[in-house]
């Protein structure tokens, strides 16, 4: 059975063809591309940022390794039989302020899946000036084994105005 269409007709039919035919082509051949490459273009720019956070953490974890080594060679140079409290002890005999010790509070705690504990030391300095506090921090500071004063408070005696009372926590890493 042929049908006959005359001129308009065939061109309708032609138009609607090829409007058919650019329909499935566009939502079957072309969109599904443009959607791929968007959720590519997607996916490499969360790539690339995720590489540039592996990248900041590996420079952060060298970092803290080298800082745990350095720990660790400044831990090997103290003297054997090495503790904070003795330390502390010796170096107020140093800086004439053993005298004015009203207390001396050691603890220590052990390092989950490590070789060394915290020791910290809380101690109280009563009827000092601020120059012997001075020289006395300063002991703590500028020795070479890795003791920090964690806390410190400063008080003004009633009794002497030229005085301080002084309580603070010193600490450091021990094997």
């Amino acid at each position: 059975m042929a049908i006959n269409l005359n001129k308009r007709e065939k061109l309708s039919v032609i138009a609607a063809s090829a409007a058919l035919l650019i329909f499935v082509l566009l939502q079957f051949l072309v969109f599904p591309l443009l959607d791929k490459n968007d959720r590519l273009s997607s996916k490499l720019i969360s790539r690339q940022q995720e590489l540039e956070q592996i990248r900041l953490l590996q420079a952060e974890f060298r970092q803290t390794s080298q800082k745990a080594e350095e720990v660790q060679r400044f831990i090997n140079r103290r003297k054997r039989g090495f503790t904070l409290f003795s330390f502390l002890e010796t170096l107020a005999g140093k800086t004439n302020v053993k005298n004015n010790i009203a207390y001396m509070r050691p603890t220590s705690t052990a390092g989950k899946d490590s070789p060394y504990r915290l020791s910290l030391v809380e101690m109280k300095l009563s009827d000092i000036t601020t120059s012997q506090l001075m020289a006395y921090l300063h002991g703590i500071e500028a020795s070479n084994n890795m003791i920090f004063v964690k806390r410190l408070s400063i008080s003004k005696e009633e009794r002497k105005a030229d005085l301080i009372t002084t309580v603070f926590q010193v600490e450091t890493l021990e094997k």
